[in-house]
């Protein structure tokens, strides 16, 4: 499975891509989509928290399970995270989920936790934890809790895996 989807109205691209399981398979994958989404070998760099750096673009990277997918803009900041399908997330739950946060489904709860780190992405800087984040499935919202900002998130869902992206001014 390769795609590659262009929102023109918000200048972002979205890759996907089947790779096989290891990290070395993760990071041949990340340069593979890379090349295919623009067009040329690309030189990827990582800042001291390990963000991800291209030149002339925001990028996020996210794997699971033998997936990379990519999130790359011009000129928004942008979070991406993927997550495959599994049961293990109610088991963790309660390290992500705010007492108000009361979701309970599997695919909420991946819808949840796959925003919040989408967002720790793109707010990379603050370093929010999970309690200074607050979403509201029913709005694909989220807020930062630290500086009241609030964003929207699109989640993908697929029988397989659930992702979430998400972009910003800065």
């Amino acid at each position: 499975m390769k795609s590659c989807i262009s929102y023109p109205a918000e200048d972002i691209i979205l890759g996907i891509l089947e790779i096989e399981n290891g990290r070395e398979a993760e990071k041949q994958g990340e340069r593979e989509l890379l090349k295919q989404m623009l067009g040329y070998d690309v030189v990827l760099n990582y800042n001291e928290d390990g963000k991800p750096l291209i030149e002339g673009y925001h990028i996020s990277i996210s794997h699971t399970k033998g997936i990379v997918v990519i999130l790359l803009s011009k000129g928004l900041e942008v979070g991406i995270d993927i997550e495959y399908h599994s049961d293990r997330i109610q088991k963790i739950a309660q390290r992500f989920l705010r007492p108000d946060e009361t979701y309970t489904t599997t695919s909420d709860l991946l819808i949840a936790w796959c925003a919040k780190e989408a967002a720790y992405k793109l707010f990379s800087e603050e370093h929010l934890t999970y309690q200074e984040m607050k979403v509201d499935i029913s709005e694909n919202q989220l807020i930062d809790l630290k500086t009241t900002v609030t964003i929207n998130f699109i989640p993908l869902i697929h029988s397989e895996y659930v992702i979430v992206m998400c972009w910003a001014n800065k």
